[in-house]
């Protein structure tokens, strides 16, 4: 089996980083980082001055010295977030999957494109090629759609300009198309993958909201196309419907009419 080998600059990068936890000493210089970790002085100074740069340390004006930056607090939050989020969010999804015995799913936005958050895969069912953590395309997926409906107008137009892919022959590659999509969405409130990313394939997501117009996260349900049709298009919508505000007055104290 081929392996991979790791990239030295990247692991020095996060040494850096963890000497904060492992010594536990608030500020650096760049001296004490070189001679902690064994590099050359003008090594760790490109490894500390791009870490600067993008917000992972800040240097103290007064001494010189570095300490953590402001960033990894926020990615901090977010991970902490996303956990109660998922925790939350888990037993209803294990909830719908038992009762139609179909895979669900709960996603997130993430820089133009969707990550999936959380998923529970029902016993018998279609095995679906999705992972926890796995990024997919917001313009074919029913979570993609849901939570691209509720995006900023600017981030919007990024994805209609931007490269439709083609995934099957129903794939929506058509900025105007999507757009009336995306109109539709908002209008009966879930989406639809009618086969658009995998042939046989169908889904129906859903957003949950934290606010008015503020979507948290999209939660959906997949399965074969001719099972999915079975339970029906306006039962599952509605159940799903059901669950995100549920959800939504569980997790964000946010309460409106399904």
């Amino acid at each position: 089996m081929a392996t991979t080998k790791n990239i030295q600059s990247v692991e020095r990068a996060f040494a850096i980083l963890e000497l904060y936890q492992r010594a536990g000493c608030a500020e650096y210089s760049l001296k004490e980082i070189a001679a902690a970790l064994e590099l050359n002085k003008s090594t760790a100074f490109g490894l500390i001055n791009t870490l600067a740069d993008l917000g992972y340390l800040w240097q103290n004006a007064e001494n010189q010295k570095y300490a953590l930056g402001l960033k990894l607090l926020s990615l901090s939050s977010t991970v902490k977030a996303q956990s109660i989020l998922i925790q939350a969010i888990h037993p209803y999804l294990e909830q719908v999957s038992r009762k139609y015995g179909e895979t669900v799913h709960c996603a997130v936005a993430c820089q133009g494109g969707v990550i999936y958050i959380d998923k529970v895969e029902a016993v018998g069912s279609i095995s679906i090629n999705t992972q926890i953590g796995m990024r997919n395309e917001l313009h074919c997926t029913g979570v993609g759609k849901c939570l691209l409906a509720y995006l900023p107008p600017a981030e919007q137009e990024q994805i209609y300009r931007g490269e439709l892919r083609t995934r099957t022959y129903n794939t929506i590659t058509n900025a105007e198309r999507l757009r009336a999509e995306v109109s539709r969405i908002r209008k009966q409130g879930y989406a639809v993958d009618n086969e658009e990313i995998a042939l046989g394939l169908r889904c129906l997501a859903v957003p949950v909201f934290s606010a008015p117009e503020q979507v948290a996260c999209a939660v959906s349900v997949s399965g074969m196309a001719a099972r999915i049709e079975q339970i029906g298009e306006n039962a599952l919508a509605s159940e799903l419907k059901w669950m995100a505000s549920a959800i939504s007055q569980k997790v964000f104290g946010y309460t409106y009419e399904a």
